[in-house]
């Protein structure tokens, strides 16, 4: 984080950040076995079993799971299986996994997938609903598949941690925006997006209702954000790129601007996964009751 972003963003994170991390890290991840052999494609569903306690033998794009899923640090062994919307099907064939989790949107061929392993789909993001209902019902669905599995009360307490929380906060106006490389446009995120239904259930209002695309975030200037300037700003910590994201903002006047800035309504979270499953929308949750609970 930049050194001058204490002065513009809320205290509340350093206290919140450490404790974010605890609730979702697995104790200690089963290593594969005959039973437990996914292949994942779909990120929410690697988070989703990694906190079951289940290994994956193999996840797409390891590297940027990695990076967008810190607190899983017990990964040896995994086998990265190449991009997301292209993944090698070779490497995925060695494996021998014995189920294949596949994002509900992708376009990669069900029967080229279903000739090395059944597929099963993950519709938490893209798919239209509610993502938080979504990831509820796919970590059941988890549970169904992997009754054995070592963590299942981590995933269970998570999903009583979220049902206490539904609707607990004062319908406080925000927008939820992640930060780009420049510092002249932002993705602001709304309905179909994990955020977005994070905070509504959290009992928060999304101030921004324009149009989104199918995952529910939108590519926008900054000055739009003039728009709903009596809104709360919450940005959405991926880190590294946001930490230098905030350094180029330093020299837009355009955010300096903004009544939130100006008046230290802008709230930086904890790293959270914005295309996650249910641990992470527990994790944002309970940083949503921490930050706002108790403002005015």
């Amino acid at each position: 984080m930049p050194e001058c972003a204490p002065a513009l963003i809320s205290r509340r994170l350093a206290v919140f950040g450490a404790a974010a991390t605890v609730l979702v890290r697995p104790r200690q991840s089963i290593a594969g076995t005959d039973q437990k052999r996914p292949a994942v494609i779909d990120w929410a569903a690697a988070e989703t079993l990694l906190t079951m306690g289940i290994k994956p033998v193999g996840i797409a794009d390891l590297h940027g799971f990695r990076e967008t899923f810190q607190s899983f640090a017990n990964l040896q062994g995994v086998t990265d299986l190449g991009s997301t919307w292209e993944p090698n099907l070779e490497y995925m064939d060695r494996l021998k996994p014995d189920a294949i989790y596949l994002p509900g949107w992708s376009a990669i061929s069900r029967p080229q997938l279903e000739s090395i392993a059944p597929v099963r789909l993950c519709s938490i993001h893209g798919s239209g609903g509610d993502p938080v209902e979504r990831a509820i019902e796919f970590s059941r669905t988890v549970l169904s598949h992997y009754p054995e599995a070592e963590q299942r009360d981590v995933m269970l307490g998570a999903q009583r941690r979220l049902a206490d929380m539904q609707r607990q906060l004062p319908p406080r106006r925000i927008v939820l925006i992640n930060l780009h490389g420049t510092n002249r446009f932002v993705n602001i995120y709304a309905a179909g997006s994990l955020p977005d239904s994070v905070a509504k259930h959290s009992g928060l209002k999304n101030a921004w209702t324009s149009d989104v695309n199918g995952f529910g975030f939108s590519s926008i200037g900054i000055e739009k954000l003039m728009t709903v300037s009596d809104s709360d700003i919450v940005i959405l910590n991926q880190g590294r790129l946001t930490a230098n994201a905030l350094t180029a903002m330093e020299d837009n006047s355009l955010w300096a601007g903004l009544p939130a800035v100006r008046e230290g309504r802008v709230h930086l979270t904890q790293p959270v996964s914005i295309f996650g499953g249910l641990a992470s929308a527990t994790a944002l949750a309970e940083w949503f009751s921490a930050t706002f609970s108790d403002a005015s």
